[in-house]
């Protein structure tokens, strides 16, 4: 039993603080050691930017107001936007936009698909080099495009992807902690030439490496499509200084059910991309099973964690740490308690609370996933909140 509490300890231990650690030790001998991609900053390649939308009327015209200010050279950039069976005014929104400008195309699909569908459906009809994916209510900075397209330079790129900031104006989102952590993961990996998945507001791929994916199910495309460009002998890019914007909810409830369907579609992706994972594929799969599927199988090592502790308490030391864990979960359950107040205290507890919060998603998402219960349509509650308080991406 201790054998196996250790094991379970220590494989927590890496997933969330040791494997970063030893990122930042190796990260920087390998990139010194690794050629470089060729990078062109005139490199301008013909370039299809996919939507798939479902009643986006309250920020579809801010979204192509971003379009229309990327600092991209115009005849080589289009906006293909897939309305999937809006019941609101997108559509009209969208019509009155192409009189004004021929760039933006949109493509109308009469029954509610899904995301993946959508995307599957219009990109094979898309004749420019690469394919660029991003959401209704993420807009994009002007010198995004040119920025993450310049890595296309090098035939070997496969897939590019920029940074995104996560908007919290009440300050107290502990999502953008952990996706400043993240960020500076996708940093050290791409060090080791791997893109585990994009910013899935902001990525493109040449268009020759799409392959449409099951889309009865859910599906993580903005992990999986960039992912498998590695299958091909291709890489993946991390552009840090190409930045989207998008808006947090304020709460962990808000983000509870979107981390769900993510959770379902991680699951998923493992089944997907389960070539990766063998060793022979070096880095990628080094990263593959360090930062995604170890934290996949975390809600069950949690579990198993206290199952066994509780196994072990004749012991003082095990006694000790089963008190600490539950402690933990307390400090989770205060931090619920007090997730809609402003303090530091409440601030200080919503870290366990988001972690346990999002853990338990994973879980769901693992039992939606083996279960089929998840539907593979979204509305427009499934992304995070929109920007409301500028139209300037």
């Amino acid at each position: 039993m201790q054998i196996a509490f250790w094991i379970l300890f220590g494989a927590l231990a890496y997933a969330f603080a040791g494997y970063f650690i030893l990122l930042k030790l190796i990260a920087p001998m390998v990139r010194r050691l690794r050629k470089p991609h060729r990078v062109d900053d005139n490199h301008r390649p013909q370039i299809s930017l996919v939507i798939s939308l479902h009643n986006e009327e309250k920020h579809i015209a801010q979204r192509m107001d971003s379009f229309e200010a990327l600092d991209y050279p115009p005849n080589k950039i289009e906006l293909v936007l897939g309305d999937d069976c809006s019941t609101d005014r997108t559509r009209e929104i969208i019509r009155e936009r192409i009189k004004k400008n021929p760039r933006i195309r949109l493509i109308e699909f009469d029954t509610h698909q899904g995301k993946t569908e959508v995307i599957n459906k219009i990109v094979p009809q898309l004749t420019r080099e690469i394919v660029a994916c991003s959401d209704a209510n993420t807009f994009w900075k002007p010198d995004s495009a040119k920025l993450v397209a310049r890595h296309f330079a090098d035939p070997r790129v496969g897939a590019a992807c920029g940074h995104m900031e996560l908007l919290d104006p009440a300050g107290q989102n502990p999502e953008d902690r952990y996706w400043q952590g993240e960020a500076a993961m996708k940093m050290l990996e791409n060090d080791l030439g791997v893109l585990l998945g994009a910013t899935g507001g902001i990525y493109m791929m040449r268009q020759e490496l799409f392959r449409p994916l099951q889309s009865n199910v859910i599906q993580i495309d903005d992990f999986i499509w960039p992912v498998r460009v590695y299958e091909h002998g291709r890489i993946g890019v991390y552009e840090r200084g190409a930045v989207a914007n998008e808006e947090v909810s304020h709460t962990v409830e808000g983000e509870f059910r979107r981390k769900v369907r993510i959770g379902t579609g991680d699951y998923r992706a493992l089944k997907e991309c389960w070539r990766l994972l063998m060793p022979w594929k070096g880095w990628v799969a080094f990263c593959f099973w360090s930062h995604k599927v170890l934290r996949w199988l975390a809600p069950f090592f949690l579990i198993a964690l206290l199952a066994v502790n509780a196994f072990l308490l004749d012991q003082l030391l095990y006694q000790v740490l089963c008190a600490l864990q539950l402690a933990f979960y307390a400090s989770a359950l205060i931090g619920k308690l007090l997730s809609g107040q402003r303090h530091f205290i409440a601030d200080l507890f919503r870290v366990p609370y988001y972690f346990v919060g999002s853990n338990f998603a994973l879980l769901l998402g693992f039992f939606k996933c083996v279960t089929g219960r998840q539907k593979a349509a979204w509305n427009e509650k499934a992304h995070r909140t929109p920007v409301t308080t500028s139209s300037q991406p």
